[in-house]
């Protein structure tokens, strides 16, 4: 049987990146198929070196061969409702393991989360570390990226920054903007303790550059998830999404406060509703109120905590 997996341009990184013990699995239960992987070329990259593919077409292709397959995997994780109609109390894996009828091996997500990269991939990460200082990752977002309300304003990053001023921070994500994508510049902290690294790192390497550095803040996106390759703790904030969905228990996962709880605070998904929507979320800046999200000297803490 001939299986194709459509991983659309417009999901998560992070999705992705949390499917694999998915993929692992089907793989076992479709041992003897052809499965091949429709993503973009920066989701293959990823997957560098697993064996779950056995091809890979890439989504640049003005054509798709849908009608080549006889099964096709659509991963279009918000499509499906993973997030808006199961309770969050239920993680990730347990829904999809419902969904698909397979059983994650969570003894094995060790290894199946670790990612290989070359020896130069490897050493340009070394080389960003010196023996002297305490390095964090940063990973900050920005307000008006889609899905909104999933990261602090400007000004809660900068001061975070101008706080920890005794430690380097590395910042990664991207300077890109693509309306197509729904990609948004990362905020731009001008500090003199913060390397700027956005777009200078493919997502194997900002793993390694998590598991060789002291520690890492984030929200919830593919950087939080990537502490997956080697269980590093970090401070995660979590706005619109929620935790207990997509967590993991070796961060410090702080929530932010959702003053009105009503849907368009809750991470919704584009292809659910209209856009329109999600902006009434009282997390964006424009409607956040007071102190809703962490508080500067709780976040402080905890990294002193992690580091200490």
């Amino acid at each position: 049987m001939k299986i194709l997996y459509y991983y659309h341009e417009t999901c998560g990184l992070g999705d992705f990146y949390m499917l694999f013990p998915v993929f692992e699995a089907l793989r076992k239960k479709h041992k003897d198929d052809e499965i091949t992987l429709l993503s973009s070329d920066t989701i293959k990259d990823i997957a560098t070196n697993k064996n779950w593919f056995d091809n890979f077409i890439s989504t640049s292709k003005a054509e798709y061969p849908m009608n080549r397959f006889d099964k096709v995997y659509n991963w279009d994780i918000q499509k499906l409702g993973i997030t808006i109609f199961y309770p969050h109390k239920k993680h990730f894996w347990e829904i999809v393991e419902t969904n698909l009828d397979i059983t994650l091996n969570r003894q094995s997500f060790s290894e199946i989360f670790r990612l290989d990269l070359t020896s130069e991939e490897k050493e340009e990460v070394d080389s960003l570390i010196s023996s002297t200082d305490k390095h964090i990752v940063l990973h900050t977002g920005h307000s008006h990226k889609f899905p909104y309300g999933k990261t602090p304003d400007y000004e809660w990053w900068n001061n975070l920054v101008v706080e920890l001023s005794d430690y380097k921070f590395l910042q990664v994500g991207t300077k890109k903007e693509d309306h197509q994508s729904r990609i948004l510049p990362d905020y731009n902290i001008a500090s003199s303790n913060i390397h700027d690294l956005r777009d200078k790192l493919n997502l194997r390497q900002v793993a390694y550059l998590i598991e060789r550095t002291d520690t890492f803040v984030a929200v919830d996106s593919i950087v939080a998830h990537l502490s997956l390759h080697s269980a590093k703790s970090g401070v995660v904030l979590w706005g619109s999404s929620n935790s207990n969905t997509h967590g993991h228990a070796h961060n410090i996962n702080l929530e932010a406060i959702r003053h009105c709880g009503k849907p368009p605070c809750i991470d919704l998904g584009g292809f659910i509703v209209e856009d329109s929507t999600n902006q009434e979320c009282c997390l964006l800046p424009e409607n956040a109120k007071p102190d809703c999200w962490p508080l500067l000297a709780d976040v402080v803490h905890e990294i002193n905590t992690l580091i200490e």
